[in-house]
């Protein structure tokens, strides 16, 4: 789940682990949106309490989070749920993340991932 951005190679754990430090986040993921080598960041969270519909965070919310992520993050985005792998329970599904992050922002409906 490397993202190769214009910046260079990002692991997604790392940015995850810091964004969940920011108060009133639960859990968060770090996924790349377009194509290798110029894919954006996006940071997904899911907050403490959960948004009552999945799109772009609350206006301080992204503030904190990129202040968090310690890299350029093109997007934060909020959910009340994050996918995980069924064979893994407690695993992110970071490629669905990523393919439901890629049609939000190409102005696709939010729907849940």
């Amino acid at each position: 789940h490397v993202i190769v951005s214009a910046e260079g190679i990002v692991t997604p754990v790392g940015v995850e682990t810091r964004v969940e430090q920011v108060p009133g986040v639960a859990q968060a993921a770090c996924v790349g949106v377009g194509p290798a080598g110029t894919a954006a960041v996006v940071v997904v969270v899911r907050t403490a309490v959960a948004p009552q519909r999945a799109g772009s965070a609350d206006p301080g919310l992204a503030e904190a989070v990129r202040a968090a992520a310690g890299i350029p993050v093109a997007a934060v985005l909020s959910v009340p749920r994050l996918p995980v792998d069924i064979r893994h329970n407690s695993k992110i599904d970071r490629t669905v993340l990523g393919a439901w992050a890629a049609a939000v922002l190409a102005g696709g409906r939010a729907r849940l991932p």
